[in-house]
């Protein structure tokens, strides 16, 4: 199937029916911010803790929604999302974001995960973007230069992965019990890439211009160089490799993350060396974990468990635009083709289309289901992003 065929209302109708979801059911009216946690059947468990990854994400997706495909409510929403989140989740006394809140928006975890605080970014400078709020735009920048104070290893480089409260040290750095304790993670630094990206595009000053050049510079050096065709997962504080397993959602988002950066910041040298190592993840992930059903597969571990061949959402989402951008990169219609197939298998199988919302796992993993249709881990972020990156590529011809 050509990617010129493509109906980009498709993708505008997606967005639309992904948009009234999230107003729908989403906001948590009586308390405010969003439910913790919303099951298969649309209804709120209201008891769940609120999650600083699920509000950001979201804010960041109520305001980019605002900004490219504005809808009825999209805009007001946005605002009090982000009236709740700078409330409730930011540390006025040390700085930075904490972890989640209980039901009724009182601090659950207070620790300082930096993964938290590159999403915050993200938000706050969509926000800044979307409505021209100067408020929004300081409180990125004021985040992004926490980072460069209290969390860049001077010493060797790099983000270390998490801190107490007050910034000290803590034992346990894992951002989910599934993790390595390790202290610098491919995970984070790659959305911290993402979220100085979304800074420069909003500042357009010498002081976010560096901060990007250094976080592509260091992605490039430390999670996709070593393995080439895989990113590197999880290292040692002084860049030791302590995970050989492969993770192909991360792959392909790291391809076109990486690409979006480079075109962001300008630079000539970086624009081909980001051209080169998106189209090796890409090239590498078309030909080891796609499904003979255009699905893309979970990841494979290094050791006894070996593949993992579940469809969960995310990397389906990712594969959709990434496999598109390698296509716009290059013309080659096999990453055309897989994009049309994970969108085909996208729909048949992740789509509620009776309910709205996306599964976590698709059809094809039947009995086996997701947690939950929104939570902690899952917000408007993936997919509606694959949306809003989809109509724009389409519409930009």
């Amino acid at each position: 199937m050509s990617a010129a065929l493509w109906d980009p209302s498709e993708f505008r109708e997606e967005l639309r029916r992904i948009c009234s979801w999230w107003l729908t059911h989403a906001e948590d009216r009586a308390r405010g911010g969003l439910y913790g946690e919303i099951g298969d059947d649309n209804t709120p468990r209201l008891d769940a803790d609120k999650g600083v990854i699920l509000h950001t994400r979201a804010l960041w997706f109520f305001s980019e929604a605002a900004r490219i495909a504005p809808l009825s409510g999209m805009e007001p929403s946005a605002r009090e999302l982000y009236g709740y989140v700078v409330e409730k989740f930011v540390d006025s006394e040390h700085g930075g974001l904490v972890w989640s809140l209980n039901a009724d928006g009182a601090w659950s975890a207070d620790r300082k995960q930096v993964y938290a605080q590159a999403f915050a970014i993200y938000a706050f400078s969509a926000y800044a973007r979307a409505f021209d709020d100067t408020e929004a735009l300081a409180r990125a920048l004021s985040l992004a230069r926490l980072l460069e104070d209290k969390v860049r290893d001077v010493k060797h480089g790099g983000y270390i992965e998490a801190f107490a409260c007050d910034w000290s040290s803590i034992d346990d750095v894992r951002l989910s019990a599934r993790d390595l304790n390790a202290p610098k993670t491919m995970n984070t630094h790659l959305h911290v890439l993402e979220a100085m990206t979304a800074l420069h595009a909003a500042a357009k000053n010498t002081i976010t211009a560096d901060l990007l050049a250094r976080n592509i510079d260091l992605f490039v050096k430390w999670f996709i160089e070593p393995r080439s065709e895989h990113l590197s997962l999880f290292y040692s504080m002084d860049w030791k490799d302590l995970c050989a397993d492969e993770s192909y959602g991360h792959d392909i988002e790291a391809s076109w993350l990486l690409w979006e950066a480079a075109q962001v910041l300008g630079d000539e040298e970086r624009l081909e060396t980001a051209r080169k190592h998106a189209l090796a993840l890409a090239h590498s992930t078309l030909l080891k974990a796609v499904g003979a059903d255009g699905g893309l597969v979970y990841e494979r571990h290094a050791d006894a468990r070996g593949l993992v061949s579940e469809r969960h959402w995310w990397p389906q989402a990712e594969a959709l635009v990434g496999f598109y951008n390698a296509y716009e990169l290059t013309g080659d219609a096999r990453f055309a083709d897989a994009a049309a197939n994970v969108w085909a298998f996208i729909k048949a199988n992740h789509i509620d289309h009776e309910r709205g919302e996306w599964s976590w796992l698709a059809k094809t993993n039947a009995p086996k289901r997701g947690p939950y249709k929104a939570g902690f881990w899952k917000g408007p972020y993936h997919n509606g992003r694959a949306m809003i990156e989809m109509l724009k590529r389409l519409t930009a011809k």
